[in-house]
């Protein structure tokens, strides 16, 4: 079975087929770096990691690329406000960054350049615009004339006389219409700049996108990738100074966005105080609960974050972790039968759903309707059949990214250790001091089970 995604340049879901046999670039827009994630961000970033997990497991070779955005007035503002350099506060919130990524078990891009890394190549990119009549040098910066590009608004679907009204769109005297945009802008009091061959000044902020995915992945790529926010006018601006610069057409095969995220029904903003950074998401439940969250919900629909919703997939996806502990210990010390049992058809239907345009509810359905069949039957299974159970779930896990529960060989004894005290005070009647075992093993996410083989112990997020 082939691969649909939904393009949001025809709007429509079509066949996925790459530029070259089995590869494929794909290029995500990253944050700017003034502040801390947030949950939103968080949604983006762990479903295009499911992508990329799916394609690979289908056989593709995925190249990732996400971007830093370093240089941009709110980063400028903040660094003016605390009195350091921007470079600073850029590097202090890339760091972050790449740590909420590593917290929600994103793996991190093959390459995630700066916009100040790629600046000489800028130069390229914005002279060639303007040398192929597609740019021109006004008194405050280096615009991209939207009246030269006529496909411009193909993929907003705005009508290209209403954008060039002014509509969102910051006004300037020097531009020849009001809807293009700055490529370059002029140097300002107080603020970063580089010796380009226009004027002193640094980069506006479409550019970078458009020269790093020319720099690191070519003149076309396969998948493009944001918010929804980011249709009109950043994806849209990329799109016309990237095909007038290569004259490639089309500049990205694949346009995916994921939907914005609400709280409680409401737009997330700090003036309304529902912000919600990734670290204090953390706090709320574990990063497998927000994984498995964000993957109940359709990618392109707004996402709708409630405390309910987030105990009860906390709740469900303890469930998955019992269920893929429960069949490795059945394994390791031999407690099967001889009942055989075919995970094949859950695991079709997994991927049925993950070929349509990455359904991740509908392969989460899959994989609990799997749990569901196999969970009251472990100890009955045959050794293979388990052994293909488990590996089967296994695979659902990682594409899902739900991080691996492993402890190591110090952890283990430890654990073990205060299993076996526990059982010495249950056997002296010690009741209280065995509970408060349990209690603080709990409280670390080790939920003991007792059986007719003694206490299990599991790891749960």
């Amino acid at each position: 079975m082939s691969i649909s995604v939904y393009n949001t340049l025809s709007r429509q879901k079509e066949e996925f087929k790459t530029i070259e046999p089995k590869k494929v670039k794909m290029y995500v827009c990253g944050p700017t770096t003034y502040d801390h994630s947030h949950i939103g961000h968080m949604r983006t970033f762990a479903f295009f990691d499911v992508v990329r997990r799916w394609l690979e497991y289908r056989g593709y070779d995925v190249t990732m690329l996400i971007n830093i955005t370093d240089i941009d007035d709110k980063t400028i503002r903040r660094a003016n406000e605390e009195g350091v350099s921007f470079a600073e506060i850029a590097d202090r919130y890339m760091f972050d960054f790449i740590k909420a990524l590593q917290s929600y078990n994103i793996r991190l891009p093959n390459i995630m350049p700066k916009a100040t890394s790629v600046i000489a190549d800028m130069y390229y990119v914005i002279q060639t615009l303007i040398d192929k009549g597609y740019a021109y040098v006004a008194e405050d910066g280096v615009y991209f004339d939207v009246a030269k590009f006529e496909d411009y608004g193909k993929l907003s679907g705005q009508k290209r006389e209403f954008l060039l009204t002014g509509v969102r769109i910051e006004p300037s005297p020097y531009k020849r219409n009001a809807g293009d945009f700055a490529l370059w802008k002029r140097r300002k009091e107080g603020e970063p700049f580089w010796h380009a061959p226009w004027m002193d000044g640094r980069p506006g902020w479409h550019i970078e996108c458009s020269t790093m995915i020319w720099k690191y992945l070519g003149d076309q790529i396969d998948i493009h990738g944001g918010g929804t926010d980011l249709i009109f006018p950043h994806h849209e601006n990329e799109i016309a100074q990237s095909e007038a610069f290569t004259g490639k057409k089309p500049f990205v095969r694949y346009w995916m966005h994921v939907g914005m995220l609400k709280i409680n029904g409401e737009k997330m903003s700090k003036s309304l105080g529902n912000f919600i950074r990734w670290f204090e998401a953390l706090e709320m439940a574990p990063a497998a609960a927000w994984r498995f969250y964000y993957a109940t919900n359709a990618y392109r629909q707004p996402m709708n974050i409630t405390e309910e919703g987030i105990k009860q997939a906390h709740e469900t996806v303890k469930r998955v972790y019992r269920a893929e502990q429960a069949l490795r210990y059945a394994i390791e010390d031999n407690e099967l039968g001889d009942n055989d049992f075919d995970p094949r058809p859950y695991l079709e239907r997994f991927g049925e759903r993950m070929d349509d345009d990455f359904d991740t509810p509908g392969a989460v359905a899959a994989m609990m309707d799997f749990i569901n069949a196999f969970q009251g039957k472990i100890y009955k299974l045959s050794p293979e059949s388990a052994r293909t159970t488990l590996e089967t779930l296994r695979k659902m896990m990682y594409i899902l990214g739900l991080p691996e529960t492993g402890v190591d060989g110090r952890t283990k004894a430890a654990i073990d250790e205060l299993v076996a005290l526990r059982g010495e005070m249950r056997q002296e009647k010690r009741y209280n001091v065995a509970d408060r075992i349990r209690e603080r093993l709990t409280e670390v996410g080790i939920e003991l089970h007792d059986g007719k083989n003694g206490t299990r112990w599991f790891v749960v997020p």
